[in-house]
Protein backbone atom coordinates (compact mmCIF):
# COMPACT_ATOMS: atom_id res chain seq x y z
CA UNK A 1 0.00 0.00 0.00
CA UNK A 2 2.14 2.65 -1.29
CA UNK A 3 -0.17 5.90 -2.08
CA UNK A 4 -0.94 7.79 0.71
CA UNK A 5 -4.07 8.64 0.42
CA UNK A 6 -5.87 5.22 -0.47
CA UNK A 7 -3.57 4.50 2.87
CA UNK A 8 -5.25 6.80 4.42
CA UNK A 9 -8.96 6.20 3.49
CA UNK A 10 -8.73 1.88 3.41
CA UNK A 11 -7.15 2.80 7.29
CA UNK A 12 -10.12 4.89 7.71
CA UNK A 13 -12.64 3.05 6.32
CA UNK A 14 -11.52 -0.34 8.56
CA UNK A 15 -11.09 1.65 11.91
CA UNK A 16 -14.75 3.37 11.20
CA UNK A 17 -16.00 -0.74 10.97
CA UNK A 18 -14.37 -1.53 14.46
CA UNK A 19 -15.95 1.72 15.70
CA UNK A 20 -19.46 0.90 15.11
CA UNK A 21 -18.85 -2.98 15.03
CA UNK A 22 -16.62 -3.30 18.43
CA UNK A 23 -16.38 -0.33 20.25
CA UNK A 24 -19.77 0.79 20.12
CA UNK A 25 -21.25 1.65 23.72
CA UNK A 26 -17.78 1.33 25.55
CA UNK A 27 -17.56 3.79 28.52
CA UNK A 28 -13.74 4.52 26.89
CA UNK A 29 -15.31 6.36 24.04
CA UNK A 30 -14.80 9.88 23.36
CA UNK A 31 -18.34 10.58 21.70
CA UNK A 32 -17.31 13.86 20.33
CA UNK A 33 -15.12 12.22 18.27
CA UNK A 34 -14.53 10.34 15.01
CA UNK A 35 -12.02 8.36 13.42
CA UNK A 36 -10.52 10.50 10.52
CA UNK A 37 -6.84 9.74 9.32
CA UNK A 38 -4.47 13.32 8.72
CA UNK A 39 -1.40 13.63 6.41
CA UNK A 40 -0.63 10.74 5.15
CA UNK A 41 2.22 10.80 2.77
CA UNK A 42 5.60 8.87 2.28
CA UNK A 43 8.75 9.00 4.63
CA UNK A 44 11.83 6.77 4.23
CA UNK A 45 9.61 4.62 1.30
CA UNK A 46 7.12 3.66 4.09
CA UNK A 47 3.84 5.69 3.96
CA UNK A 48 3.05 7.34 7.33
CA UNK A 49 0.27 9.44 8.82
CA UNK A 50 -1.68 9.94 11.71
CA UNK A 51 -4.85 7.80 12.87
CA UNK A 52 -7.60 9.71 15.16
CA UNK A 53 -10.18 7.40 16.86
CA UNK A 54 -12.71 8.07 19.67
CA UNK A 55 -10.48 5.91 22.02
CA UNK A 56 -6.85 6.64 20.57
CA UNK A 57 -4.52 8.11 18.22
CA UNK A 58 -1.64 6.93 17.00
CA UNK A 59 1.13 7.71 14.26
CA UNK A 60 0.14 5.20 11.74
CA UNK A 61 3.64 3.35 9.51
CA UNK A 62 3.27 0.91 6.28
CA UNK A 63 5.60 -1.46 5.38
CA UNK A 64 7.32 -0.53 2.56
CA UNK A 65 8.25 -2.19 -1.19
CA UNK A 66 11.21 -5.01 0.57
CA UNK A 67 9.68 -4.49 4.06
CA UNK A 68 9.28 -8.45 5.34
CA UNK A 69 7.61 -7.45 8.79
CA UNK A 70 5.80 -10.80 9.26
CA UNK A 71 8.59 -12.24 10.51
CA UNK A 72 8.53 -9.82 13.61
CA UNK A 73 7.12 -10.56 17.05
CA UNK A 74 3.84 -8.73 17.52
CA UNK A 75 4.09 -6.70 20.25
CA UNK A 76 7.69 -5.83 19.49
CA UNK A 77 8.81 -2.65 19.60
CA UNK A 78 10.94 -0.44 16.35
CA UNK A 79 12.50 2.25 16.56
CA UNK A 80 12.81 4.67 13.85
CA UNK A 81 14.35 7.69 12.80
CA UNK A 82 12.69 11.17 11.63
CA UNK A 83 14.44 14.58 11.26
CA UNK A 84 12.62 15.37 15.30
CA UNK A 85 14.59 11.92 16.42
CA UNK A 86 13.89 8.25 17.09
CA UNK A 87 10.58 7.42 17.77
CA UNK A 88 9.51 3.24 18.58
CA UNK A 89 6.82 1.78 16.78
CA UNK A 90 4.77 -1.55 18.15
CA UNK A 91 4.52 -4.13 15.81
CA UNK A 92 0.49 -4.79 14.90
CA UNK A 93 -1.63 -7.20 12.56
CA UNK A 94 -4.94 -5.59 12.06
CA UNK A 95 -7.77 -7.46 10.33
CA UNK A 96 -8.21 -5.40 6.54
CA UNK A 97 -5.13 -3.74 7.07
CA UNK A 98 -2.14 -6.28 7.73
CA UNK A 99 1.38 -5.80 9.45
CA UNK A 100 1.40 -2.28 10.32
CA UNK A 101 3.72 -0.13 13.15
CA UNK A 102 2.09 1.97 15.57
CA UNK A 103 3.55 4.60 17.94
CA UNK A 104 0.89 6.12 20.57
CA UNK A 105 0.31 9.83 20.80
CA UNK A 106 -2.81 9.89 22.79
CA UNK A 107 -5.34 7.01 24.73
CA UNK A 108 -7.69 7.31 26.34
CA UNK A 109 -9.03 10.69 24.08
CA UNK A 110 -11.31 12.13 26.79
CA UNK A 111 -9.07 15.80 27.09
CA UNK A 112 -10.01 16.41 23.46
CA UNK A 113 -13.38 18.49 23.78
CA UNK A 114 -14.47 18.48 19.85
CA UNK A 115 -12.87 16.77 16.56
CA UNK A 116 -11.31 19.68 15.23
CA UNK A 117 -9.21 19.71 19.01
CA UNK A 118 -7.72 16.33 18.20
CA UNK A 119 -6.92 17.20 14.63
CA UNK A 120 -5.32 20.06 15.54
CA UNK A 121 -3.17 18.56 18.44
CA UNK A 122 -2.52 15.79 15.23
CA UNK A 123 -1.54 18.22 12.98
CA UNK A 124 1.02 20.08 15.31
CA UNK A 125 2.37 16.85 15.95
CA UNK A 126 3.03 15.54 12.84
CA UNK A 127 4.67 19.05 11.92
CA UNK A 128 6.68 19.00 15.10
CA UNK A 129 7.63 15.29 13.91
CA UNK A 130 9.07 16.37 10.68
CA UNK A 131 10.90 19.52 11.90
CA UNK A 132 14.81 18.76 12.58
CA UNK A 133 15.86 18.94 16.48
CA UNK A 134 17.36 21.68 17.73
CA UNK A 135 19.67 22.07 20.46
CA UNK A 136 19.00 24.03 23.11
CA UNK A 137 21.57 23.88 25.67
CA UNK A 138 19.39 22.03 28.06
CA UNK A 139 20.74 18.56 27.37
CA UNK A 140 19.71 16.00 29.92
CA UNK A 141 22.77 14.28 31.92
CA UNK A 142 22.62 10.69 30.56
CA UNK A 143 21.22 9.09 34.27
CA UNK A 144 21.76 5.56 33.22
CA UNK A 145 25.41 5.58 32.12
CA UNK A 146 26.23 7.92 35.34
CA UNK A 147 24.77 5.03 37.21
CA UNK A 148 26.73 2.73 35.77
CA UNK A 149 29.98 4.90 36.36
CA UNK A 150 28.98 5.17 40.49
CA UNK A 151 28.40 1.72 40.73
CA UNK A 152 32.02 0.98 39.01
CA UNK A 153 30.48 -1.06 36.33
CA UNK A 154 31.83 -1.72 33.04
CA UNK A 155 30.94 1.32 30.47
CA UNK A 156 31.79 2.14 26.91
CA UNK A 157 34.47 4.24 26.13
CA UNK A 158 33.96 7.81 27.97
CA UNK A 159 35.70 11.00 27.21
CA UNK A 160 36.82 11.49 30.66
CA UNK A 161 37.90 15.12 30.10
CA UNK A 162 34.21 15.55 28.69
CA UNK A 163 33.02 13.71 32.33
CA UNK A 164 35.30 16.17 34.59
CA UNK A 165 33.95 18.90 32.32
CA UNK A 166 29.86 18.14 33.56
CA UNK A 167 29.39 17.76 29.65
CA UNK A 168 28.61 13.87 30.09
CA UNK A 169 25.64 14.18 28.73
CA UNK A 170 22.92 12.55 26.59
CA UNK A 171 23.53 14.58 23.28
CA UNK A 172 20.10 13.24 20.71
CA UNK A 173 17.62 15.46 21.30
CA UNK A 174 14.21 13.86 22.75
CA UNK A 175 10.98 14.50 20.65
CA UNK A 176 8.46 16.48 22.69
CA UNK A 177 5.71 14.58 22.60
CA UNK A 178 6.72 11.14 23.16
CA UNK A 179 4.29 9.26 25.26
CA UNK A 180 4.87 5.80 27.73
CA UNK A 181 3.01 3.07 27.01
CA UNK A 182 0.08 2.43 29.41
CA UNK A 183 -2.67 0.19 30.04
CA UNK A 184 -6.04 1.28 29.88
CA UNK A 185 -8.55 0.18 32.33
CA UNK A 186 -11.98 -0.76 29.99
CA UNK A 187 -15.15 -1.88 32.58
CA UNK A 188 -12.44 -3.54 34.73
CA UNK A 189 -10.57 -5.43 32.05
CA UNK A 190 -7.00 -4.89 31.48
CA UNK A 191 -6.05 -4.31 27.93
CA UNK A 192 -2.99 -3.61 26.17
CA UNK A 193 -2.39 -1.34 23.46
CA UNK A 194 -1.95 -3.66 21.04
CA UNK A 195 -5.45 -5.06 21.58
CA UNK A 196 -6.78 -1.43 21.91
CA UNK A 197 -5.83 -0.70 18.81
CA UNK A 198 -7.24 -3.88 16.56
CA UNK A 199 -10.86 -3.11 19.05
CA UNK A 200 -10.28 -6.55 20.74
CA UNK A 201 -12.52 -5.76 24.00
CA UNK A 202 -14.89 -8.42 24.32
CA UNK A 203 -14.23 -12.19 24.64
CA UNK A 204 -16.37 -12.52 21.86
Amino acid sequence: MNDPQAAAEHIAATFTRIHHEQMAGLPLLNNALTVETLGFQVHGGRVLGVLVTPWLMNLVLLPGQGDDWDGLELGHKQPHEFPSGQYKFMVNEIDGIGRCQTHSLFSPMREFVSQAHAMAAAEAFLRDLMTPAVADGNEAVDEELLGRIMRGEDTPEIDMQALDEGRLVETRAKPTRRLADIEVRVEDTMVSRRDLLRGVLRGS
